[in-house]
């Protein structure tokens, strides 16, 4: 037996019994928050002078920060403009397995532009000296990063050619680079593509933005943890967290109440973001694409140019919103979920290169093709579950 349900009964029956107290604590440190956030909202002097005080010493600490609106202000969806173009990108990737018979990876980028339905696949094979640095095979993390890099190339691309009024581009997740714990020559050579792609979609007047679904971020939670704060224990900024664990899409179910309201737009506040400036500096807010009373967040991530452009935030709020009813009864950005369709890589589609790789090795002369030991008793009959 893998797992001892008899032991895992009894944990699930003690979680049950704790889950009530839970709730209520957390429903406390909800309706805190909210009287901080409320208190504060019009204030953004007052905000921006303890945020400063805080900061003093953690450069380290990750949060909100105000840009120009009440904290606790709230949006309508404007109309959509008809001339809006939206394209979106998204990625899969196979990693490489050393238990396979040949070492590869590939990045597969399915790119859909709305409302024109036109569909393209980008497909890239990495093999032999890319599929190696620092003396050792890539990880899943840099295949990941290279995805997301080509993602972003590809919506310039696309953007280049488009023609009419305002671009919305779309990517699923978070505009940041996903980073390993440790830097290293990947990732800076990335990030340093990755900006130029940035700088470019700028230079094209895009609304960029990346879409978050179901978001569990707190980074508003943060600061409004540092405004809590007595004056006297300021410098407990970021070890301090009474409203944890409070995130902010369960703050912000309470303060966008109709679907279509949009957030403040808030920046972000981070050490990890310092290569992130001026017109390229990382904002966000959040959305409300939920039907009746029934609120369902989003968290949007957009560049400065996006966040100071009242045309082009009004524009991309419009569109999130439009697509996301296209979806009915579970909203998610529609353009958003066909690039997904679109650039999926199936364990079949993976079965199928892997042969066509194998087939041509054998026709250059290469016979030692087999998985390794561990992978061949895993395939055995009525193990294919077992990890």
């Amino acid at each position: 037996m893998p797992v001892n349900f008899q032991t895992l009964k009894g944990q699930i029956e003690e979680m049950g019994r704790q889950q009530p107290a839970v709730q209520k604590d957390l429903q406390d440190k909800l309706q805190r928050a909210l009287q901080v956030l409320r208190a504060y909202s019009e204030d953004l002097p007052a905000v921006e002078t303890r945020l400063g005080v805080a900061l003093v010493g953690h450069d380290e600490l990750r949060c909100a920060a105000p840009a120009s609106e009440a904290l606790a202000a709230r949006f309508p969806a404007p109309p959509l403009p008809p001339e809006a173009v939206v394209l979106a990108a998204d990625g899969s990737q196979i990693n490489p397995n050393r238990h396979a018979r040949v070492e590869f990876s590939l990045v597969n980028v399915g790119a859909v532009c709305f409302p024109q339905a036109k569909e393209t696949i980008k497909t890239r094979l990495i093999y032999h000296d890319d599929l190696y640095i620092n003396g050792g095979m890539i990880s899943e993390e840099v295949v990941a990063l290279r995805r997301d890099l080509e993602e972003r190339r590809r919506l310039v691309e696309l953007a280049r050619d488009t023609q009419g009024g305002v671009v919305v581009t779309l990517t699923d997740g978070q505009l940041e680079l996903y980073r390993t714990p440790q830097r290293n020559a990947e990732f800076d050579h990335a990030l340093k593509d990755y900006m130029e792609v940035l700088r470019q979609l700028r230079t094209l007047s895009t609304a960029a933005a990346g879409y978050v679904d179901r978001p569990r971020s707190d980074l508003v939670v943060r600061l409004l943890e540092i405004l809590s704060l007595p004056s006297h224990e300021v410098d407990q900024a970021g070890r301090a967290r009474p409203f944890m664990p409070l995130y902010d899409r369960l703050l912000f179910e309470h303060v966008l109440t109709e679907p279509g309201d949009r957030s403040a737009v808030f920046a972000i506040h981070s050490e990890s973001l310092k290569e992130f400036t001026g017109d390229l500096a990382l904002h966000f807010f959040y959305l409300n694409v939920g039907q009746g009373q029934q609120p369902y967040l989003a968290r949007v991530e957009i560049p400065a140019w996006v966040a100071e452009s009242r045309l082009l935030l009004n524009t991309l709020h419009a569109v999130l919103y439009s697509q996301s009813r296209l979806m009915s009864s579970r909203p998610y950005p529609y353009v958003l979920h066909r690039a997904h369709e679109v650039a999926v890589v199936t364990q079949k589609d993976q079965m199928e290169i892997e042969d066509l790789i194998v087939a041509e090795m054998m026709r250059n002369g290469i016979w030692d093709l087999r998985t390794s030991n561990k992978q061949s008793a895993k395939d055995l009959p009525g193990r294919n579950m077992r990890k």
